[in-house]
């Protein structure tokens, strides 16, 4: 399947006045800060084309419409692109897919021309929308503008194969059924074990260091005041730090950190499990996760995995990419033939909404 393309007699009804990168152009950089337009007669032409369609939803605040599409041209063709509009405080909102957004009010000031071309613009072509019965939205609204998902195994560079995952969930099954448990630890201990954690995942830039130099080098920093306890080899005193939660807002445990959202946590065993226990978030780190999950395997450390056979999925490709969406896993299709070629075939595409 190629990207959609019009028909001779459906490009004869459609004659978009607006090129594709005057929009990108005037929406840049208002993705999270609306361009603000305080323009009675764009106010009113909105106005109208919302009147003209049932809402999608609606509360005490807010009536929200989903599925306009706008007809422009890129690139000598004919495509249509999706928005949404939301009325907030008797103010309009616009939502262009991955451009940019509109905020409207009913003022006298002057606005740029092209933002009164959206919406007429807007309303000519839901017109041959509902005479086709949506299939003009079918055949204009090119994929890097569509959303739907594709399993990792198809654009992952590197993935483990089935038996090594198989293996690894094997020996974590084998390590949990030993029972070990491990009452109380110093922060001495602690460190000892991020420290085997920390030499499994980076190797030769860990081997000449100390414990507490690794983590002092890849761990958030915000260590609550765990580094300041007096006495390291103490476990009560570190048992009682951690249990009294005045380091509650820091990240003592984030032992990688991760400018998005977190990085690889190594919990100390909680009064209540007698184990440690190693979290990923952000599966950027899944492959160090892993190399420390099998280094607390090979030296006995009790220990639970919180999230195991999820980063094994990932990591053998089975766990699903969101595309032109954002998530935590995100695929973003470009409309080239090397994206057409490697991609295309894989992904799920979503019905489009009309």
């Amino acid at each position: 399947m190629l990207e959609p393309v019009v028909k001779l007699k459906m490009r004869s009804k459609i004659n978009p006045k607006i090129n594709f990168y005057e929009i990108e152009y005037h929406l840049k950089n208002h993705s999270l800060n609306p361009y603000l337009i305080e323009n009675s007669k764009i106010y009113n032409l909105v106005k109208k084309l919302t009147d003209k369609v049932c809402f999608s939803s609606k509360d005490k605040y807010e009536k929200r419409w989903e599925n306009f599409y706008l007809p422009l041209r890129r690139h000598g063709k004919i495509i249509s692109i999706p928005f949404s509009i939301i009325k907030y405080n008797r103010d309009f909102f616009c939502y262009f897919f991955h451009l940019g957004s509109l905020h409207i009010k009913r003022r006298n000031e002057t606005a740029e021309k092209i933002f009164k071309m959206i919406f007429q613009e807007t309303i000519k072509f839901l017109r041959i929308i509902k005479k086709t019965n949506g299939d003009v939205v079918k055949r204009t609204v090119p994929f890097d503008f569509r959303t739907g998902k594709i399993k990792g195994k198809y654009i992952l560079r590197e993935l483990i194969s089935k038996r090594e995952k198989e293996k690894i969930l094997q020996d974590y099954k084998q390590h949990l059924e030993k029972d070990l448990k491990i009452p109380k630890i110093s922060l001495n201990d602690y460190l000892t074990v991020a420290g085997l954690c920390y030499k499994a995942a980076y190797k030769k830039k860990a081997e000449s260091l100390s414990p507490l130099q690794m983590y002092k080098i890849w761990a958030d920093g915000r260590d609550g005041g765990m580094l300041s306890i007096k006495n390291w080899n103490s476990k009560r005193e570190f048992m009682s730090w951690c249990k009294n939660g005045k380091w509650a807002g820091s990240h003592p445990f984030e032992i990688v950190f991760s400018w998005h959202r977190h990085g690889i946590h190594l919990y100390p065993p909680p009064y209540n499990s007698w184990r440690y226990s190693l979290r990923v978030t952000n599966y950027a780190y899944a492959e160090n996760f892993i190399r420390m999950v099998e280094a607390l395997i090979k030296n006995k450390i009790p220990f639970i995995a919180q999230n195991l056979e999820e980063v094994l999925d990932y990591l053998a490709g089975e766990t699903y990419f969101t595309v032109n969406d954002y998530s935590d896993n995100s695929f973003f299709y470009i409309p080239s033939q090397e994206y057409k070629r490697n991609y295309f075939k894989y992904i799920e595409w979503d019905e489009l909404r009309i």
